[in-house]
């Protein structure tokens, strides 16, 4: 008997692996990855609040962004001397 494979919790799409909980942009908006549709269409959970309250969308991999900012380094800082 076999064990049913397990996916990784992040699913790629080109260069990019999005996971759970990871901050990603959708249509120019920040989301948290709240779900991993597990099926195909693999699809994503996304979540963020607003002041009307909490906003829901279902997005493809290919429709989200990594959040840049966060990982690609600046020499923003003076330099001490």
């Amino acid at each position: 008997m076999s064990l049913p494979r397990r996916e990784p919790r992040g699913v790629g799409y080109g260069m990019a692996t999005f996971t759970i909980g990871e901050e990603v942009l959708h249509d120019g908006r920040r989301y948290v990855i709240t779900l991993k549709q597990p099926l195909p269409p693999y699809r994503y959970r996304l979540a963020r609040t607003t002041s009307a309250g909490p906003e829901i969308h279902w997005a493809r991999a290919d429709e989200l962004h990594k959040m840049v900012s966060y990982t690609t380094p600046r020499a923003d800082t003076p330099a001490r001397g």
